[in-house]
Formats: C-alpha cells, structure tokens, sequence
C-alpha cells in the first residue's frame, strides 16, 4: 500500500492545456464588432465620408453591450470606435478585426 502511495506521489501533476482548436475557435468566434467596425470604416470612406463618425460610435456602443461593459465605458469605446471610422487610410486596413482576434486569442489561453 506504501509503494502504491508513493507512486502517485512521484507522478508529475499535469498542467491542462486549452487545445489550439478550442482557442482558435474562441479567438475567432466573436468577431463580429470588430469586423461590422470595419465594415462601417470602409463604407463610410474616412474622413471624407458622411456620417462616419455616427456610424462607427452606433456600431462600437452594439459591440460593447455584447459584453456586458459598464454604459461609461460603452461610451469612451464608442467615440474610440467613431473616430477609428474618422481616421485616414484605416479604410484597407482591417485593424479592429485583427486587434480583437489577438486580445482574443492571448486571452484564451489563461482560464
């Protein structure tokens, strides 16, 4: 009985691992604001478009609420989200996308 005790003593503890698909699959799951954000950014034509701005805030206030963020924040991302539709040469460049997809999947790794 000993011997058995002191087996399970010398085994090493395993350290779980979320499994590469399970993170990519959370990583890209919940892209959609940051690729509506882009959307928007594209169709609104930067800082020469009409409405950019609005438009870019609307989108950025729906993306908050998806994660139940407090209205003070909601509001500063928004006006961060409507002056990303606001800056020149964002248009090709699918920022907000790529942003969320790294916080996504560096944070996925850690539970």
């Amino acid at each position: 009985m000993e011997h058995e005790d002191q087996e399970q003593a010398e085994e090493p503890k395993k350290v779980e691992r979320t499994p590469l698909i399970e993170r990519l699959h959370r990583a890209l799951g919940p892209l959609a604001g940051g690729i509506l954000l882009d959307l928007a950014d594209l169709s609104t034509f930067g800082p020469y478009g009409l409405g950019g701005f609005v438009i870019g805030a609307l989108v950025g206030w729906w993306t908050c609420s998806i994660y139940d963020l407090s209205r003070s924040t909601r509001f500063y991302l928004a006006l961060l989200a409507g002056a990303y539709c606001l800056f020149p040469l964002t248009e090709f460049l699918p920022l907000a996308t790529l942003l969320s997809a790294l916080i996504r999947f560096r944070g996925s790794s850690r539970r």
